[in-house]
Formats: structure tokens, C-alpha cells, sequence
């Protein structure tokens, strides 16, 4: 089971994944060293689903934020799961994000492993339900 990071409550869509709880539970003042390292990490990420989605910045809806774009797309690392908006909101709010992921991400030294066809098929269809022909 492909394992989520980054889907918090007040984010839709959820893809019926467990939740993470509520974002702003997970702001943090300062970011960890090696935060650009981790959000360059997630930009990387296998693109597995796209929408043309947008929405605005859901801690700060009234800031005059840019709008985000293709917030319903998701992205992979064969084992984790996470939103395309994940970096913006890791590098604005500097979201504490679980360990064990962090521990991936550091582990393969902030590079995306190749993702097989074939795994990416299996997460939209066995974890996402997308009914592929």
C-alpha cells in the first residue's frame, strides 16, 4: 500500500486516503536544514495523476496569495504519496512531516528513484481506485 504524506483535512481532493490531521497542527516557525533539499525532493516527484485544479492558499485564503495550480495532482516515489501543493505549503509554513518519510527522502540523498510503469499502475488502481482499461 502506497503510503500518504501531506494530506491534511483541510485539503480536498483527499482520494480517500487517511488524513494526516489538520495542516495548521503541523506549522512550524522555522523550517529543518535541510528543508530546499526536501522541497526540491517532492517537486521531483513522479507525476502520476493531473488536474487542472486550482485553489488558494487554505491557511491564508484572504492574503492575496497566488493562486495554486494543479492542487488535485498528485506525484510519487513509488513508496510515498503527496500532493502537488505539498512543496508550496512545506516551504511556506514549514510543515513538520513524518519522520519515516523524512528518513526516505534523506536516505536516497533528496534524489526521486526511477518509478516503474508498472508500480505507477498499481498505485492508481489498487490505491487510488482509477479504473484503468
Amino acid at each position: 500500500m502506497i503510503r500518504p504524506v501531506g494530506f491534511f483535512s483541510e485539503l480536498d481532493p483527499g482520494w480517500g486516503l487517511p488524513l494526516g490531521g489538520l495542516m495548521r497542527d503541523f506549522v512550524r516557525p522555522v523550517g529543518d536544514p535541510d528543508e530546499a533539499e526536501v522541497i526540491g525532493y517532492l517537486g521531483r516527484g513522479v507525476r502520476i495523476w493531473a488536474e487542472m485544479s486550482a485553489g488558494p492558499d487554505v491557511l491564508d485564503p484572504d492574503a492575496g496569495a497566488p493562486v495554486l495550480s494543479g492542487i488535485g495532482s498528485l506525484c510519487t516515489d513509488g513508496v510515498w504519496l503527496w500532493r502537488q501543493d505539498l512543496p508550496y505549503y512545506l516551504s511556506k509554513y514549514h510543515l513538520s512531516l513524518p519522520a519515516d518519510f523524512l528518513a526516505r527522502v534523506r536516505k536516497v540523498r533528496y534524489e526521486v528513484p526511477e518509478v516503474p510503469e508498472a508500480k505507477v499502475r498499481e498505485i492508481l488502481t489498487r490505491d487510488l481506485g482509477v479504473v484503468m482499461d
